[in-house]
């Protein structure tokens, strides 16, 4: 199962889904398909990512997940929620977050809904 992106178009946000198992063939992909989607949207926007069902991120793809993260926040990415399903998988973002050092907000969520709200609203803090 590939990643999914969608793109809350009203709200500037890029919501991407990660598999279970991402295989070297699904994060080449995403990769393509996501710079493509962040350089369309041409200025200031938030990531919803949701890593819930994510079992364990392969250390190499924490590198390239990091890459990814600075290259999305000299993009335009304003602020960062994910979601996690466990404290293993919110210790895993946080990895991600410090290697890639954005100096954009960022925070972790256990339901979706909490996380898009907060991209939402920024101002409710």
């Amino acid at each position: 199962m590939p990643f999914q992106i969608n793109v809350y178009e009203a709200d500037r946000i890029i919501d991407v889904v990660y598999p279970p198992q991402p295989t070297a063939e699904d994060v080449s992909d995403y990769l393509k398909r996501i710079r493509e989607t962040i350089i369309r949207l041409n200025g200031p926007w938030s990531a919803l990512v949701d890593q819930g069902r994510l079992r364990v991120m392969p250390p190499e793809m924490v590198a390239i997940m990091a890459n990814l993260n600075a290259f999305a926040q000299l993009h335009g990415m304003k602020r960062s929620a994910r979601v996690v399903s466990d404290a293993a998988s919110g210790l895993q973002a946080w990895r991600m977050t410090k290697k890639a050092m954005l100096t954009i907000p960022t925070r972790t969520f256990e339901t979706r809904e909490d996380a898009l709200a907060w991209l939402r609203n920024p101002d409710d803090e």
